[in-house]
């Protein structure tokens, strides 16, 4: 299936139980609502055949959802044209000249760390982002650097939203090459509208999931360059250039290409950038069967996917800091000040979240597939914030049938260390089927 981003938890392995579980609840073909629908996965799969409602809080999944469900009409030569328009852009060769003292430090980091000399590079990694001001240890050659870029950016007349990516995130997450370019996209797209914008806003987004420089393609931290004894990580050089040696606006190209052979469909579909209870008292009567995939385990997903989040928003957020040995500063990750933390990561709150859910979907009388990785007390798996019985128990207060199919034969990404000693769970997944509601 095609994937657009690095996802945690995505269903695509298990679409077709999935799918199949939908069919018998609601064999009507009326409208679907996927809900958290994350990168999409369940939606895509349904929309060549059925209306589609995504719901996710965050931005970036209704820019996915939407360029997958409802892609631009674009040829491969238009594909190629779009990517070559960035390339040529003002704002990317205005960046590139703000930039080039820190492109230029990065590039001589790299070379130093795969010679065996390492200092610039951890520098670099370990350094805050240029939006915020330096920090008094940094070498001379990278403060230089860095002071030159903030001059050369006031003298562009370029504000905070045309550099985005690049102050926040650049030689962080991605070379300040890549995210130089990945800002021009966004700049691109945005001068775009409706269905092109979001075609051409999500090929950006997959491209940064494919050039990441951290462990796992996600966004829940930099890569650390060093042990927690001192010493540089192994390998840290070619870990570091790996990555960032890859040019973006080939791999953007790539994406945009791969979008445009999306197949359009017929149906009606709808992606909103709204909370689940929201999207179910002021859409609820319209859907005919409701596939919520809520998270399960403490782990918010927002940690995960922040700089796709603030790469669609664009709107200089707050960085949250944290306070480590008495020092307050930055939080390791740069994560959003005011990222979504949602109530169904949170043991004390989760069984009231899924409550408010069911009666939602019950008032209007409509199924529910829930998926739910098995958890119970003691089983040795990555801890959940509720058990499989009390998901079925909850179930049953709102359902008269509540079903439960186990699913076998693959595995969720795994967020915890291999040295955790946490077994591999029997069934992966678990899907729970809910008819008959009792407050219909």
């Amino acid at each position: 299936m095609f994937k657009p981003l690095y996802y945690l938890g995505c269903k695509a392995s298990f679409s077709q139980p999935i799918v199949e579980a939908i069919d018998e609840l609601a064999a009507d073909d009326g409208r679907v609502c996927d809900l958290f629908a994350g990168s999409g996965a369940i939606g895509a799969r349904l929309a060549p055949r059925r209306d589609v409602t995504t719901v996710d809080v965050q931005e970036y999944s209704r820019v996915i959802c939407s360029a997958q469900l409802s892609p631009a009409v674009m040829s491969v030569a238009d594909a190629h044209a779009w990517a070559d328009s960035a390339r040529a852009s003002d704002v990317h060769q205005s960046m590139s000249w703000c930039f080039a003292p820190v492109v230029d430090f990065e590039k001589e980091a790299i070379a130093s760390a795969l010679a065996g000399s390492f200092d610039d590079l951890i520098a670099l990694l370990e350094a805050v982002p240029i939006v915020i001001p330096d920090t008094g240890d940094m070498p001379a050659a990278l403060a230089n650097a860095r002071s030159k870029v903030r001059r050369r950016l006031k003298a562009s007349g370029l504000n905070l939203r045309d550099s985005t990516v690049t102050s926040y995130f650049g030689g962080i997450y991605f070379s300040f090459q890549q995210s130089i370019f990945l800002d021009a996209a966004l700049a691109q797209a945005n001068s775009a509208s409706g269905e092109l914008r979001d075609t051409l806003l999500a090929a950006t987004l997959s491209c940064a999931s494919s050039i990441v420089n951290t462990v796992g393609k996600q966004f829940a931290q930099p890569l650390r360059p060093r042990e927690k004894t001192g010493s540089v990580k192994k390998g840290l050089g070619s870990v570091v250039h790996r990555d960032r040696v890859v040019d973006a606006s080939l791999t953007y190209e790539e994406w945009l290409v791969t979008y445009s052979e999306l197949k359009k469909s017929d149906h009606n579909h709808r992606c909103l950038r709204m909370d689940c209870l929201d999207a179910l008292r002021q859409y609820g009567s319209e859907f005919s069967i409701v596939y919520a995939d809520p998270p399960y385990t403490r782990d918010h997903y927002s940690r995960f996917y922040h700089v796709l989040e603030t790469m669609c928003l664009r709107d200089a957020p707050q960085i949250a800091v944290v306070k480590k040995k008495g020092v307050t500063g930055p939080s390791r990750g740069l994560y959003r000040k005011d990222r979504y933390q949602s109530p169904f990561c949170i043991r004390s709150e989760a069984p009231r979240a899924l409550s408010e859910l069911l009666t939602a979907t019950s008032g209007h009388n409509v199924p529910v597939v829930l998926s739910y990785s098995p958890h119970e007390a003691g089983d040795g798996t990555h801890p959940r914030v509720m058990s499989a019985r009390d998901i079925v128990a909850v179930a049953k207060q709102h359902y008269r049938r509540v079903s439960v199919d186990l699913l076998v034969g693959s595995t969720h990404n795994k967020l915890n260390r291999s040295d955790l000693g946490l077994v591999q769970r029997q069934h992966a997944e678990m899907v729970v089927k809910c008819r008959g509601a009792r407050h219909g």
